[in-house]
């Protein structure tokens, strides 16, 4: 299994001996969904499935599902974190002896857990020293020492940077890490190799791999299985990049690109990038951004906040008292080019009563909508607004 740094082991072969000998065929699976050992192949979509089912405590016609529990902080973790076995058959299907097996099977996925979490906990710390010089812009004069630890946690050129934040729902960065490197470690575009830890307000993941798009596609089958454990996560996807140096700015430009992945949703139109907070996985990459949702995602939040409530803050106001309907029609009538007619159509009202509001806008914010120039300050305002 992929650990935080990025070594790699095998899945353990005394576990997965036994889950053959079971009788009942058995799997261990992660909360995400992601298979840790067990009884031969078992296709990703049937292990999402499982997980999908597990934390929904809903039944599955060909196998049942096992808890399996944690020890120490693994223990208080939400159910997204948590692991569980999968074994095929009905339980009152077993005979004696079969459960009892099964019985034991679940004690030594236990002690595997706590075996693989304890080698995880004791590499972090060379994922911490990577992602902490990435997240500061760890090149230039530090280029070398950068390549040291990407060498030391087995990364390999290209790389693939994401940049992961937790939604309303889990706010928790650990937890969010946890997930992290649960959903990054199983990619197989990555050789197994990965580099996750906390960086600021939010989760820098490290892989090695070109496929940005794969891992976008990877990150979003992920997506019911999050959502029936109640967790909301944002990804943005940087890269790939070549070298040290060129992992840096992968690592600016997927933040940037999870920020405009939370500003795309917000603004209602997230095609591929969920909408709001809701439960699941929004993910987006470089290529799927407009260049203007990358600029905005640049802007400090203050700032950007500020622009808004300037410009807008008036049409707000004016229909929070008169009910005037003054914004959709700002949004009907960028979106329609500027067509009158256009714009009244699409709202079901008078093409008069059209003219009317955007004199009202006009008035209230002292722009001319008929200038390019206002009708590019009025269309980046509302970008999220």
């Amino acid at each position: 299994m992929p650990s935080s740094a990025g070594t790699e082991t095998e899945p353990d072969g005394a576990f997965t001996d036994v889950a053959v000998r079971t009788g009942p065929r058995c799997w261990l699976i992660t909360g995400t969904g992601r298979v840790v050992a067990g009884a031969g192949e078992l296709p990703r979509g049937t292990a999402l499935r499982l997980a999908a089912a597990y934390h929904a405590d809903a039944a599955d016609a060909r196998f049942t599902l096992l808890a399996v529990a944690g020890t120490g902080a693994e223990s208080r973790g939400p159910a997204a974190t948590g692991w569980f076995l999968a074994c095929a058959g009905a339980r009152r299907e077993w005979t004696r002896d079969q459960a009892r097996a099964v019985v034991d099977l679940a004690a030594d996925a236990v002690q595997l857990r706590a075996r693989l979490a304890a080698r995880r906990g004791g590499e972090r710390g060379l994922a911490e020293a990577l992602i902490g010089r990435l997240a500061a812009g760890g090149d230039g004069t530090g280029r070398g020492e950068t390549e040291a630890l990407l060498h030391a946690a087995g990364l390999r050129p290209g790389y693939l940077a994401v940049v992961i934040r937790p939604g309303d729902r889990t706010g928790d960065l650990a937890v969010t890490r946890d997930l992290a490197e649960d959903l990054v470690s199983g990619y197989p575009g990555s050789g197994g190799r990965s580099a996750v830890a906390v960086a600021g307000d939010e989760v820098l993941a490290v892989i090695s791999g070109t496929d940005a798009a794969g891992l976008a596609g990877w990150l979003r089958e992920a997506g019911p299985v999050l959502e029936a454990a109640g967790v909301a996560l944002t990804a943005g996807i940087g890269g790939p990049a070549g070298s040290a140096a060129a992992l840096a700015g992968a690592v600016r430009e997927a933040s940037g690109v999870r920020r405009a992945a939370t500003l795309r949703a917000a603004a209602g139109a997230g095609a591929g990038a969920g909408a709001g907070a809701a439960p699941g996985v929004r993910v987006a990459t470089s290529a799927e951004v407009d260049s203007h949702e990358l600029l905005l995602a640049s802007v400090p939040t203050p700032v950007l906040r500020s622009f808004r409530e300037r410009l807008l803050g008036p049409l707000t106001e004016y229909d929070a008292r008169h009910n005037a309907e003054l914004l959709p029609t700002l949004r009907s009538f960028l979106a329609c080019d500027g067509s009158w007619s256009a714009c009244a159509s699409r709202m079901y009202v008078h093409v008069n009563t059209v003219r009317y509001r955007i004199g009202r806008i006009e008035a209230l914010t002292g722009r001319d909508l008929s200038a390019l120039s206002d009708r590019v300050d009025f269309f980046l305002a509302l970008r999220g607004a």
